[in-house]
């Protein structure tokens, strides 16, 4: 999962630049595993009880100290989650302390603790951009999928509160089994409220999900995820940009000239200029890996990036993945290699299916667009 989506020009050059040099400029805080939701397919969510079975929120102060050291070190964008970020304990005072430091704040949330004073005083202390996740159209998937019944009502008035405090709002749809039918009027209530939405249709197989065959997860089989993607992906582009993008990605494939010495290392930005940190401490390269993994708490945060950096160079992908000509259509990395496998360097059958079955829809796309 790359870091800091929808990157401007300026900030992408600034990405790669650090991964050049191997400064961690960008990173994420993971402040609790707590939620006021339970989703389905969620990889996070603790209930207290598991949370303090497994450990302790860390203090406003213990990350501040963390904070000043990352700022040392070269961090400059700063993404805040959970869990829900809002129940952290003091998360107002964390936030203003981390903008004093220079650090640039995004945050995900869910949206639905949002209320007319939390939207002033993000109006008044402007992040990056907030991303919501929006589970459905209506509140059926958030009883269903999310069980937190009236959810849907509270994260249109989060939205627009926001909006009306101008404050950046970006929504991002999850596909799950719950709502694959309803992706068209996320992108709609998107176009309603003028906020971008990009619909995620690939899900990581969820913790308590992942052993189970594909029609016993709550995420959809690779063939509908990759059939909605297309879709979603012609709704947020327009027909027009859509089609540049669907002749774009065919040519690209069909002239791809694997290279068998490419090698086979992580090609993302995970712990090389990117890393996150978990609720208890851990430093990892990303937030689906869960090892590398080094207590920042323990060791601090130089020497943590250290071991991060020397442990990532060691992570091999499969070679067959590597110089599979539909690269450029699939999604797989690191992270979804294990999860889907149970290695890294295996080849997670879910996405290939996902990536063979885009590159199919993409050419009927431009087949009948050429017939019409």
């Amino acid at each position: 999962m790359e870091p800091l989506e929808d990157a401007t020009t300026v900030e992408r050059a600034l990405l790669n630049q650090a991964s050049k040099n191997k400064t961690p400029i960008n990173g994420s805080i993971e402040l609790l595993p707590l939620c006021n939701m339970n989703c389905d397919m969620c990889y996070v969510r603790l209930s207290r009880e598991e949370m303090e079975h497994q450990g302790r929120l860390r203090t406003v102060d213990e990350w501040l100290d963390i904070a000043k050291q990352m700022q040392k070190a070269g961090v400059l964008f700063l993404l805040l989650t959970g869990g829900e970020p809002f129940l952290y304990p003091e998360f107002r005072r964390l936030y203003v302390e981390l903008q004093k430091l220079g650090m640039i704040l995004t945050i995900n949330t869910n949206g639905t603790l949002i209320d007319e004073d939390l939207a002033k005083f993000l109006g008044d202390h402007k992040p990056r951009r907030v991303n919501i996740t929006l589970y459905g159209s209506d509140e059926k998937a958030y009883r269903d999928l999310c069980h937190y019944p009236e959810g849907f009502e509270k994260v249109i008035r989060g939205i627009k509160l926001l909006r009306e405090n101008n404050v950046d709002v970006k929504v991002g749809g999850s596909l799950t089994k719950a709502n694959k039918d309803v992706t068209d009027e996320i992108i709609e209530i998107g176009d309603q409220l003028d906020v971008p939405v990009r619909i995620d249709t690939y899900m990581l197989p969820a913790t308590r999900e992942r052993s189970m065959p594909y029609n016993l997860q709550s995420r959809v089989n690779p063939i509908e995820a990759a059939q909605v993607r297309i879709q979603a992906l012609k709704k947020e582009m327009g027909e027009e940009l859509f089609e540049q993008y669907a002749r774009q990605s065919v040519f690209t494939v069909e002239n791809m000239i694997p290279d068998p010495e490419a090698g086979s290392r992580m090609s993302c930005l995970a712990g090389k200029c990117s890393f996150t940190i978990n609720w208890q401490g851990e430093m990892r390269p990303c937030v689906i890996l869960s090892n590398p993994s080094i207590s920042v708490f323990e060791v601090g945060f130089e020497q943590a990036w250290g071991y991060i950096i020397e442990e990532v160079q060691k992570i091999r992908l499969s070679s067959k993945c590597s110089t599979c000509t539909l690269r450029p259509l699939c999604r797989t990395c690191a992270a979804s290699a294990l999860l889907e496998t149970g290695s890294y360097n295996e080849v997670p059958d879910y996405m290939c299916q996902y990536a063979k079955e885009s590159l199919r829809l993409l050419k009927l796309e431009l087949e009948k667009n050429e017939n019409e």
